[in-house]
């Protein structure tokens, strides 16, 4: 599962899980939210923010970044 994230360079909006559910975090959210850092992931034909590193399992349980 993904989930929204913030990230730890730029403070916007990026994503943290499995990849699968990217779309979906960054529904609703204007593009100007959006993590501008790179490497952009593309998802069918759409450029997302990159995946924060996760910080382990209890401090995501949490709202770690």
């Amino acid at each position: 599962m993904c989930m929204s994230a913030t990230c730890p360079t730029c403070s916007k909006q990026t994503w943290r899980g499995c990849g699968s559910h990217v779309p979906s975090v960054f529904a609703g959210v204007p593009q100007d939210k959006w993590c501008t850092c790179e490497p952009k992931v593309e998802i069918n034909g759409v450029q997302y923010p990159p995946q924060v590193k996760s910080t382990g399992f209890l401090s995501g349980l949490l709202g770690g970044r």
